[in-house]
């Protein structure tokens, strides 16, 4: 007679992971949609309001970004002492709400207000979805995984302007105002299912057996995940949720340490900067430079971003797959992440040499491939080097790296206002080249605080 503790359904581990992966994706595909929607409604924005110039419009750009940068710590915090359920929950809710912010204000300043406000609400997002597959998901697949979460974002740009432009705007003739309040419901329904589905660790989730809970709450290995229980004999009785986590220390910095996260805020710096092209001026530069329509600039548009995305999941596989292969964690790293900035950098000036907008297209879609296989190993690295204060290393990190993208805005203004577009493509492969640089000297293995 077979025992109850001898039931494959009891021995084989639940799936819940997978439910908290499709949550995070989920998260990561909206965010992205509701923070590229200001770069699809911009052109048409700036035809409305031809006062403003190109300047103004770049400091609006960058008024998401100086909150954006404010809240990171705060939000990094919150996620590691108050758990993801909570915190995600909530910031999904208020970006959401956030998103149309600009289509009932006016003004310089009440719109530069709108954008800072939605950037405040969307600050705490990704250091949470961090914590998020850090705790739910083992060290041997967690850089796929966080690839995988990287690469929806880049999908979610990708429909901003294919939903916005094309659809909303393009082919039902919507005003990009009405567009925009249309963006904003599936931020609510998301806010309600993260709720009801995320728990911040295995062994508090009602839908795990322990065999769920032993593959990912047990210690493990580094770079090994726990060996899945056998098909024969007991498991162990359901573990008890562990008592809350005592308050991380801030750092722990070492002289290795110490280099390393200087070349890390120098990378993110100059990343993000590079990305705003992407996040504000491509539709515009296809708008202002070619005469799209916004249907055709809004079927065009995520075709770049969409190689961001390709980008996400081939850097995530080939982090995982050369740390196996080589057992070099430090160099794998940074090779990966090096060939992916240094080969953007020279498409984005290949570009540069012609006209026809197609072939601009598809350089710039390789361009975004490279640039963004090193997003899950910048991910990664942080997480290598947070230990169990991953996400407010992670809010840190980017805090230090949206201060590249808020200078980036006025900076884009005025190279377009004094070199037109060639000056703000040489911009992009400069940083392009800069990030790449820094990842020669980054040692992912230091530690800035023990696990």
């Amino acid at each position: 007679m077979t025992s109850p503790t001898d039931s494959p359904l009891l021995l084989r581990p639940t799936r819940v992971r997978w439910l908290i992966f499709g949550i995070a994706c989920a998260a990561s595909w909206l965010l992205y949609v509701h923070r590229y929607a200001w770069g699809a409604i911009r052109p048409y924005f700036r035809a409305e309001n031809p006062e403003l110039s190109a300047v103004e419009l770049g400091w609006i750009d960058s008024a998401f970004l100086a909150t954006y940068a404010i809240g990171q710590v705060p939000g990094g915090l919150a996620g590691d002492l108050l758990g993801p359920r909570a915190t995600l929950s909530v910031f999904t809710l208020v970006w959401s709400l956030a998103a149309a912010g600009v289509a009932w204000t006016g003004g310089f300043w009440g719109l530069v207000g709108a954008r800072a406000s939605f950037g405040l609400a969307q600050a705490g997002a990704y250091p949470v979805i961090s914590k998020i597959t850090k705790v739910w998901f083992p060290l041997a697949t967690r850089t796929t995984v966080q690839g995988a979460v990287t690469a929806m974002g880049r999908v979610g740009g990708a429909c901003a302007t294919l939903v916005i432009s094309a659809g909303l705007m393009g082919v039902l003739g919507l005003s990009w105002q009405t567009s925009l309040f249309a963006v904003t419901l599936p931020g609510v329904l998301l806010a309600a299912a993260v709720w009801l589905i995320v728990r911040n660790r295995p062994s508090e989730h009602p839908w795990t057996n322990a065999a769920e809970q032993n593959l990912l709450d047990s210690p493990s290995r580094e770079g090994e995940a726990p060996a899945e229980p056998r098909e024969s004999g007991a498991l162990p009785a359901r573990q008890k949720p562990r008592p809350p986590e005592s308050p991380p220390p801030l750092l722990q910095l070492t002289a290795g340490s110490l280099f390393s996260l200087a070349m890390m805020f120098l990378y993110v710096t100059a990343s993000t900067f590079q990305d705003q092209f992407y996040v504000n001026l491509l539709p515009s530069y296809l708008v202002e430079e070619h005469k799209l329509s916004p249907l055709t600039m809004g079927l065009l548009t995520p075709l770049v971003l969409m190689g961001g995305a390709a980008g996400g999941i081939i850097g995530g596989i080939l982090n995982d797959k050369l740390i196996q292969r080589t057992g070099n964690r430090r160099w794998a790293r940074s090779g990966v992440a090096f060939t992916g900035k240094f080969v953007a950098a020279c498409l984005v000036m290949l570009s540069m040499l012609f006209d026809d907008v197609w072939l601009i297209i598809a350089i710039l879609v390789a361009v975004r491939v490279f640039s963004d296989w090193s997003l899950p190993t910048q991910w990664a690295a942080v997480t290598d080097m947070g230990g169990r204060a991953g996400a407010t290393l992670f809010g840190i990190v980017n805090t230090v790296g949206i201060l590249g993208g808020f200078a980036a805005g006025p900076i884009f203004g005025i190279l377009r206002h004094h070199y037109d577009w060639p000056g703000v493509f040489a911009g992009v492969a400069g940083m392009c080249l800069f990030a790449a640089v820094t990842w020669l000297f980054l040692d992912c293995t230091k530690k800035v605080v023990n696990d």
